[in-house]
């Protein structure tokens, strides 16, 4: 029923016409506020994604003057360089990348430089990286002290076997007759170890020293049953104090198979050509030279198997090493029983980068201690390179020769000669690379804005 002015009753029916307006007007605005915050949501997404990408690209095109900067500080010739290479090469300005550009400066003397590069977009946007160069490549720190060291398994020497330096040895020394001659020291570490039947120029230090000449002076523990049968020229002094016990040198064969790795994996058995170069490169099988094989190695040569070389073969460092040397490792972690065996041929010549401080190292883990089959065998006439077993027998044949040997047992056979230079191994630098090439100073690259 309709009231008398033509309206329907208030009876929470019928809304009066005056409250449905505000809230249209509310809900539409609600909407719109919705709708606008949306379009500026998807604004801010944009330009968000659009800065992200410029930042990405302007530190694409400072990487690209970082890499550009050592390429050019290890050019030949100035092609692609802005006029100017090697040690000459300062940096470049505005070198377009791209949409963007990269200005790099370099600072610093001697081994060092100091690369900055700056990447530019159109918009202005820029960033900054920098990085550190070296010409010294990385290093692993084994040292060589001694013209023979062994570990518990000790140190025979045959007739005529000659030892230029000193020996220092965990277990007993013992040589075929006095005509085996050690032009050095001599240290025996072990407890009641003893240096038997040797021809010693120089000192001789352990508890015992029997039926040996000694041209120096004799540490010894008692008198006189611990010095029975030897000729001393120089002063015996009984109830010496033992030797300490000197360790094994450390090789770090985490950081020599990255190295090998860096050069790429090939599968064994692997035979090189003649005149070839050899390395970086991890080798998984056997590694065989033939004979008459001349190798240039040019870097670390890691072989799970083993290496075999045969006549008349050599290895020659790569000239760019200069002072520093490098390591040719037989090592298998999962099997060192079987594998790791290194095996000199006769007359295999090796040599270092020419340098007098530059060697090639060879290096066995495997586990042979006979020296029947040992770990790492140097035939006849063989010579100039640093050979170590790390926890097996290292055997050097009839006139083959070394520069420093380091093995847990030694064996050298008879005419065999080790010439120890202190000069020119005392500070070795064992590096994965040459000398002389600029390269990031590794964890040195930092972005400064």
């Amino acid at each position: 029923m309709k009231n008398p002015t033509g309206g329907y009753p208030n009876d929470g029916l019928h809304p009066r016409n005056g409250f449905v307006l505000p809230f249209i007007m509310i809900i539409t605005a609600l909407v719109v506020v919705a709708g606008l915050s949306l379009l500026s949501y998807a604004s801010s997404v944009s330009r968000t994604k659009k800065l992200v990408r410029e930042e990405f690209m302007a530190l694409q095109s400072a990487e690209a003057g970082l890499s550009k900067a050592i390429f050019c500080l290890n050019a030949q010739n100035s092609d692609g360089c802005g006029g100017s290479f090697g040690l000459a090469y300062v940096g470049e300005s505005d070198v377009i990348m791209g949409t963007g550009s990269f200005t790099t400066e370099i600072t610093g003397a001697g081994s060092q430089r100091t690369v900055t590069s700056v990447g530019t977009m159109p918009s202005g946007l820029s960033r900054t990286v920098r990085i550190e160069l070296t010409t010294i490549p990385s290093q692993d720190d084994v040292s060589f002290g001694y013209a023979l060291q062994s570990g518990d398994g000790g140190a025979y020497l045959e007739n005529n076997s000659e030892i230029n330096g000193t020996l220092y040895s965990g277990g007993d020394v013992t040589c075929q007759t006095d005509r085996a001659v050690v032009d050095g020291d001599v240290y025996v570490s072990a407890d009641g170890g003893k240096i038997d039947s040797c021809t010693v120029n120089y000192h001789a230090h352990a508890d015992r020293i029997l039926d040996s000449k000694v041209g120096g002076d004799a540490f010894f523990r008692f008198n006189p049953a611990d010095i029975a049968g030897t000729d001393v020229d120089g002063t015996k002094f009984p109830g010496s104090i033992r030797p300490n016990p000197e360790p094994l040198p450390e090789i770090d064969l985490d950081f020599w198979h990255a190295s090998a790795e860096q050069g790429g994996v090939v599968a064994g058995p692997f035979s090189p050509p003649d005149n070839s170069t050899i390395g970086p490169i991890k080798i998984v099988g056997d590694l065989n030279i033939g004979n008459g094989v001349d190798l240039t190695v040019t870097g670390p040569v890691w072989v799970t198997g083993n290496i075999f070389t045969g006549n008349v073969s050599s290895f020659t460092l790569a000239a760019g090493f200069g002072e520093y040397s490098t390591v040719i490792l037989a090592d298998d972690p999962s099997d060192q029983v079987s594998h790791g065996k290194i095996d000199v041929t006769n007359n295999t010549t090796i040599r270092g980068s020419g340098n007098p401080k530059s060697h090639l190292l060879f290096v066995s883990t495997n586990t042979s201690t006979s020296v029947d089959s040992p770990a790492l065998s140097v035939a006849n006439n063989s010579d100039g390179a640093i050979f170590f077993a790390t926890q097996g027998a290292l055997r050097i044949q009839n006139n083959a020769g070394a520069k420093s040997l380091a093995a847990y047992r030694l064996h050298v056979s008879q005419r065999a000669t080790v010439n120890y230079v202190e000069s020119d191994l005392a500070d070795t630098k064992f590096s994965n690379s040459p000398g002389g090439v600029w390269h990031m100073v590794e964890d040195s690259w930092r972005q400064v804005r």
